[in-house]
């Protein structure tokens, strides 16, 4: 077993005892720091409070709690400690347990409310639109949002349907992140809740450790800050500035740096040096930040820092993500003795990913059966349980809408009020999703495997609900979807899927929409528009530990070329 040795800087954050800004760069050992730091604190056995370990993605929280556990750090179950979203810390600590005023029911993390329709008359009546497309508190419309629903009428029936629609769902208690995001910042405003509750929190926690935390919006860091403030809890906030990738939900950037001021100079913390990745990956992840903050690039400090692998660019032609390029990075991750599933496609979407491997990727369709098609190939071609469990999603979605039970209610609002726990559904849904399998060397076509969908979903049809004929329609347009064949054994992921994790092989697909911007970026940092697209890039790059590829539309090729080889990479061009 290899006995783990901590370099300087690691030391210092270990030995930290008080509150820190760790600004850490990829492939730095952070999570290393976190769980020694945690085995010190646990050291001081007449201190018996907890430990609190807030992350912002269940992946993330996954694989800290996995070592934490391994390390026989965490009972079972793990209290005093916590660990978990920093979502479920506001819900279990700062949310659930006061409820609302002028609520009587108890409150329900319904988080998917956004996605509600939004009609201007009742009974549904008039075009609907997402509830996510206005301000919870003004009802003001979203212009931006709605534009591309090509919505150009007066906004005032919607505006005024969407603030009555958010009343009534309060009314029932149901609440999303953002509203317990808001919950949350109000009790804590109230001063003697504050005071009570930083007592309480004080008592159970000894320390609390924010990682990622580049994700926080400012809801997120003003909490951070009462934790520190007033709870007197010392907080220790681990982040790479490079990496906030969720501006989506108001995540924050300059914001970020601010909050860093507020440290003192002895608790800020660098954490440097790249254990994880080659040279040539180090010096292309340091020329894909933005030329402001790019600083001094890490050294390669691992095992394979020394290994000689040239940056692969594949560079196809066309003005859409080629599906050759999955066929050609397995090529790639055969010829250095690779495993694919060691290895991940990245693309921004979903969408491109699919494509990048050839599997079909057109998502916008709403017919049901055309759905359930896609998620029943994505069952079928899934390498991760992440992404069976969304397949299986999506089928047991599509079984509520035969049955009725999404009329005027989100996905989560219909499992919670008809009692619809995992264990009561789940089963059968991967029951039918097997018996779904499409293999056309196996002489499948489309016609039978409609007549399979009918057969599996028949059983979810109400009485009155009409024929499953008609809520299954044998369409041309499953062909495309049943026959596709993406590149065995390799995952296609989003860059928020690969977010804190590594591959020994990745290959990362720019599109024609955003490379040109990217690299403009890159080069002179024009403006922020493209700043957050140069940081999933980031990201993304920074994954790969042995071989990295970025598939570039040939237009933009000569220009990738010329930025990364300016930083000293080694690059092999491809055309594919």
């Amino acid at each position: 077993m290899t006995v783990y040795t901590p370099t300087a800087q690691q030391s210092l954050i270990i030995d930290h005892e008080g509150s820190a800004f760790v600004s850490a760069c990829p492939g730095a050992g952070k999570t290393r720091c976190i769980i020694s730091r945690a085995e010190k604190s646990l050291a001081n056995t007449g201190d018996r409070r907890g430990l609190a370990f807030l992350s912002f993605t269940n992946a993330a929280v996954s694989e800290l709690e996995t070592r934490l556990v391994a390390k026989r750090l965490l009972p079972h179950p793990p209290i005093p400690h916590f660990i978990g979203t920093f979502d479920s810390f506001f819900w279990h600590f700062l949310v659930a347990p006061f409820g609302l005023e002028n609520c009587d029911v108890s409150l329900k993390l319904i988080p998917d409310t956004g996605d509600l329709m939004v009609h201007p008359f009742p009974n549904g009546g008039g075009q609907g639109l997402p509830l996510n497309c206005f301000d919870r508190n003004t009802g003001q419309m979203d212009v931006q949002k709605v534009a591309k629903f090509g919505f150009k009428r007066n906004p005032d029936r919607h505006q005024t349907a969407s603030i009555n629609l958010r009343k009534q769902l309060l009314k029932k208690g149901y609440v999303d992140f953002d509203d317990a995001r808001e919950i949350a910042n109000a009790n804590l405003q109230n001063a003697v809740f504050s005071d009570r509750l930083a007592e309480i929190l004080s008592a159970r926690f000894k320390e609390v450790i924010v990682d990622e935390a580049q994700d926080c919006n400012p809801d997120d860091l003003t909490i951070v800050a009462w934790l520190r403030d007033i709870a007197k809890i010392p907080t220790k906030v681990v982040c790479d500035p490079n990496q906030s990738i969720y501006g989506f939900r108001g995540g924050v950037a300059g914001e970020l740096f601010d909050f860093a001021d507020t440290f003192a100079t002895e608790d800020k913390l660098p954490l440097t040096g790249n254990f994880r990745s080659t040279e040539n990956i180090c010096k292309v992840v340091h020329s894909l930040r933005s030329p402001s903050i790019r600083g001094e690039c890490d050294s390669a400090l691992g095992e394979l820092g020394n290994e000689n692998v040239a940056i692969q660019l594949l560079s196809y032609a066309g003005s859409g993500v080629s599906s050759k390029i999955g066929a050609k990075f397995a090529e790639l991750a055969d010829a250095n003795n690779i495993p694919l599933d060691g290895c991940r496609l990245v693309a921004k979407t979903r969408k491109s990913g699919i494509k990048a491997v050839g599997g079909f990727s057109d998502d916008n369709s709403k017919s049901t059966c055309l759905r359930l098609a896609r998620a029943s190939k994505n069952f079928q071609h899934a390498t991760t349980t992440e992404h069976q469990l969304k397949a299986v999603t999506d089928a047991h979605r599509i079984a509520l809408e035969i049955e009725s039970l999404l009329e005027g209610q989100s996905y989560h609002q219909a499992l919670e009020e008809n009692d619809l726990d995992d264990l009561s559904w789940r089963g059968a849904i991967v029951d039918i999703l097997r018996t779904l399998q499409f293999d056309g060397n196996a002489g499948h076509n489309r016609a039978e495997w409609v007549d399979r969908a009918r057969a599996a979903y028949s059983r979810y049809l109400p009485d009155g609900g009409g024929t499953i004929a008609q809520k299954l329609q044998n369409l041309s347009k499953l062909d495309p979807i049943l026959l596709a064949n993406p590149t065995p054994d390799l995952c296609p992921s989003t860059i928020h899927e690969v977010k804190g994790k590594q591959y020994l092989g990745v290959c990362v697909v720019l599109t024609t929409a955003k490379a040109k911007a990217i690299l403009t970026h890159l080069e002179s940092e024009p403006d922020q528009e493209a700043a957050e697209d140069c940081r999933e890039f980031y990201v993304a790059t920074s994954r790969a530990q042995k071989l990295l590829a970025i598939a570039c539309p040939k237009s933009q090729t000569p220009k990738l070329i010329k930025h990364l080889t300016s930083f000293g990479a080694t690059i092999e061009v491809t055309d594919v």
